[in-house]
């Protein structure tokens, strides 16, 4: 039996974007056409350099005057600072929040007037709490300290570790710290997520990100791995088949639930992982064992 568990996320952070300007800007600013979004409908997106590269990764929804992003906690404040650099003479403000970031896994039907989102990127509000539906077993969940205890006392609690592991399996791309100007959104499948327009307007690396789209170039794609050390975000691998260079990186990683190997999301050369795959850490070779490839299904109105 699956039990409805509650996990605190301290790795996320919420920023709020809000001001008359606010959708303008970010419309010029990320890849998504947040035009979409409305207040029971939350999108993946994120914001790229002007080569085109990922800074992070967040997932935004509409608020009265703005919106609000929840991202990762360790790029959160250069991402404040870098956006605002940006605003000029816009009537947008830029803040951190102090809301605590949680996770359901599990979820329930309902948190008291709560009625829990069932639908993918659905969002509900209720008693101070908004819940996102992420995928088939997991809700975000933030709002106040207070708030979010008054409304989850009682449930289970788990280890991050446990979310961290639904990421990899359902392939969700936290674009952190470690990772921050590795990959273009295709190579993390931020597109097939509904992440990126072709539609819209121009943005930081809007020119990259359609090239690689219509040319069909991407040669590097997400994949899960798993080894028997622990593995790190990040971390270069390398390509037995390339002759020991570079063939990619990992996203992020978890131990499983035994504790006895490590699982992985990784960016990988496609030619790569026909042979043997591995990191070069300060203990030794680390071989990796490549589990699959993440193809995930296509949003039903993503954008073409």
């Amino acid at each position: 039996m699956n039990t409805p568990t509650l996990i605190s996320l301290p790795h996320l952070t919420a920023l709020e974007l809000t001001g008359e300007d606010a959708q303008a800007f970010l419309q010029s600013q990320v890849p998504s056409d947040i035009r979409q979004l409305n207040a029971e409908k939350a999108q993946i997106s994120g914001w790229c350099t002007a080569k085109g590269r990922l800074l992070t990764t967040f997932v935004i929804w509409p608020v009265a005057n703005g919106y609000r992003l929840i991202l990762a906690t360790d790029v959160a404040d250069a991402i404040a600072k870098r956006l605002k650099m940006f605003v000029l003479r816009l009537k947008v403000q830029i803040t951190r929040l102090d809301d605590p970031v949680a996770g359901l896994l599990n979820p329930p039907a309902a948190l008291g007037a709560l009625n829990v989102p069932t639908e993918a990127w659905q969002v509900r509000q209720a008693e101070g709490v908004t819940a996102i539906r992420l995928d088939g077993t997991r809700v975000l969940l933030t709002g106040t300290q207070a708030a979010l205890a008054a409304l989850t006392s009682g449930l289970q609690s788990g280890q991050t570790e446990a979310w961290l592991r639904a990421d990899i399996a359902h392939g969700f791309p936290l674009v952190t710290q470690a990772t921050s100007e590795h990959y273009v959104p295709q190579m993390v499948n931020l597109d097939k997520l509904g992440g990126v327009s072709f539609k819209k307007g121009c943005y930081p690396g809007q020119e990259i990100v359609a090239r690689t789209h219509y040319l069909g170039k991407i040669k590097r794609h997400l994949y899960r791995v798993k080894a028997t050390q622990p593995l790190a975000a990040g971390a270069e691998v390398r390509s037995a088949v390339l002759n020991g260079q570079t063939c990619g990186s990992l996203v992020n990683a978890a131990p499983n639930e035994a504790g006895n190997e490590w699982l992985a999301l990784a960016v990988l050369q496609q030619d790569a992982v026909a042979g043997a795959i591995y990191l070069d850490a300060d203990q030794g070779r680390i071989e990796l064992t490549s589990i699959d490839e993440v193809m995930p299904a296509p949003e039903a109105d993503q954008p073409a």
